[in-house]
């Protein structure tokens, strides 16, 4: 992986959680139902908005205009890994793009993959969480908040979410050349 940005990166994709005894220090954090996407800030102070299905070139930065002024404050050469959602939910994120949209957007951030325009995925998730916590983020921007896993998952709110994703503190964010990576560190479970 090259340590400055370029350009959109595959994201990193969590795969099923069948029930096995994780090894190793977790987090749960809520699985948003909503459309995931990056938000990178260039070395030029650029912004651009990907979708995460790249291979279908989805630029959403002219029509998202107002992610420019939430992460202002954030140094050049930073990489967000995100999920789009909006105040009426999953089914009215599509009006997001419209030029009056009847929903307020939300955009729940839970890494950070370049910062100063350095590849910090070979961190840990637990360093990174401490980076991301660090960033000034402005509305509609959201950090994801996250509990520590201890084997309760029956206590989830499930209304409020899709799912959660567990993740390992110790797991390092891979970026795939040509494809999504999926990485047995990120295990989801969807309620419904």
């Amino acid at each position: 992986m090259g340590n400055e940005i370029t350009g959109p990166v595959w994201l990193m994709q969590p795969i099923p959680y069948f029930g096995e005894k994780l090894k190793g220090e977790w987090i749960i954090e809520p699985k948003i139902d909503g459309w995931r996407m990056q938000i990178i800030k260039f070395p030029d102070g650029r912004i651009e908005c990907w979708g995460r299905r790249l291979e279908k070139k989805p630029l959403w930065s002219a029509i998202l205009r107002f992610i420019q002024n939430a992460i202002r404050d954030l140094p050049n050469g930073t990489l967000l890994d995100c999920e789009l959602f909006s105040s009426g939910g999953r089914r009215f994120i599509t009006s997001l793009f419209a030029k009056k949209p009847k929903v307020k957007p939300i955009i729940y951030v839970f890494d950070v993959i370049y910062y100063n325009n350095i590849f910090i995925g070979d961190l840990t998730l637990k360093q990174r969480k401490t980076i991301l916590a660090r960033l000034r983020l402005k509305s509609p921007m959201r950090i994801v908040k996250y509990t520590k896993h201890d084997g309760q998952l029956e206590l989830q709110d499930k209304q409020e979410h899709e799912g959660i994703v567990l993740k390992n503190l110790d797991s390092k964010y891979s970026v795939g050349k040509d494809a999504p990576l999926a990485t047995m560190d990120w295990r989801k479970i969807k309620w419904r």
